[in-house]
């Protein structure tokens, strides 16, 4: 049987775009074990995933003598392939160990190309060297692609549990919402500078409430915006941001009509349950590979001669009109395109 390891530890986002990773090995390999090796605070939301066998997790202290330690019980499954997904220097690290060992002949390391010199070109110089069609679910995809001549399919796919999707059909029925009426709202980024304004959101969620979409809320449990905007719509919206698990969140997306949110995973995480997604894109671009990739999703942004200015959206905007990339994008534009897709989804 050929042994296979998948590594990838982060984040959220990249997680879940790495889910067909599993399901074409299984595709290429039917008779392999595929052990998958991430990091406890993220690696839950690829729970339930039929085509992964086992899961190990990365040690909670990160030293070099743990991971040699891990890289120590790997070694005894004695694998013939490495699928390296991450390329962070500890992945790195524990393929090279991996391949160190002399009393066995040494695993196949396959790698992702990071593309990260041409992302530093295109943010400093904005010469592009970057395919615009390219998601970064086929950059996943690629080493196991260039394996096989059968073509892979990029969709990506979540399993929520029967807990997660009973939690949310019971929440459903105690707020008499209806699926066909809902909306969920993902307001906040784990980096500020990916925010559409909180007063943006305000303005397209009374825009939606004025024509009797229901609003649900989702995030994580630290986001002010969330909060801020049930205080502001009380009763008139339900506020789940932080009370769900990942796989929780991709249930009641699941149930939604669509989904609008920055560039974060929410966006991500719903199209793995097939769900549309609006996401709003600032200082990060499309040849990054991130944006929506289901055809009714959309991705909205603005062509400024300033973006992109960081991989992640973090540091301070250069400016004198700070973040005009997000503050432009009006809520009467977003309000627009959810019309649209909800007409053609109908």
């Amino acid at each position: 049987m050929l042994k296979i390891l998948v590594i990838r530890f982060s984040s959220l986002g990249d997680l879940v775009l790495c889910s067909p990773v599993f399901r074409e090995l299984k595709k290429v390999f039917p008779e392999s074990h595929v052990t998958f090796l991430t990091s406890k605070q993220h690696g839950q939301i690829l729970d339930n995933n039929p085509y992964i066998d086992e899961v190990t997790f990365l040690p909670q202290r990160e030293t070099f003598r743990e991971l040699n330690r891990l890289a120590e019980r790997l070694n005894q499954q004695s694998f013939d392939i490495i699928y390296d997904i991450h390329r962070s220097l500890r992945s790195r690290w524990i393929c090279w160990n991996l391949k160190s060992f002399f009393h066995r002949r040494p695993p196949v390391v396959w790698k992702i190309n990071k593309r990260g010199w041409q992302r530093t070109i295109l943010i400093l110089w904005k010469l592009n060297l970057l395919r615009n069609d390219f998601s970064q679910r086929e950059v996943f995809l690629h080493p196991l692609q260039s394996q096989t001549s059968q073509p892979l399919a990029c969709q990506t796919e979540l399993f929520p549990s029967s807990q997660d999707k009973t939690t949310v059909k019971n929440f459903l029925r105690e707020n008499r919402l209806d699926s066909g009426r809902l909306i969920c709202i993902g307001p906040s980024a784990s980096v500020p500078g990916k925010r559409w304004p909180l007063s943006h959101y305000q303005s397209l969620v009374s825009k939606l409430l004025s024509e009797k979409w229901q609003i649900v809320l989702i995030g994580g449990d630290k986001e002010e915006e969330s909060k801020r905007l049930k205080q502001y719509f009380g009763e008139d919206i339900c506020n789940l941001a932080g009370k769900l698990t990942p796989l929780g969140s991709a249930a009641i997306l699941e149930q939604a009509r669509l989904v609008v949110c920055n560039d974060t995973s929410i966006a991500h995480i719903a199209e793995a349950m097939n769900t549309p997604a609006i996401a709003i894109f600032g200082p990060t671009v499309r040849e990054f590979g991130y944006f929506p990739y289901l055809e009714k999703s959309v991705a909205i942004e603005v062509n400024l001669p300033c973006r992109p200015c960081s991989r992640t959206g973090k540091g301070e905007c250069k400016i004198t009109q700070k973040r005009l990339c997000l503050t432009s994008i009006s809520p009467q534009l977003v309000f627009n395109r959810v019309v649209q897709i909800t007409q053609s989804v109908m």
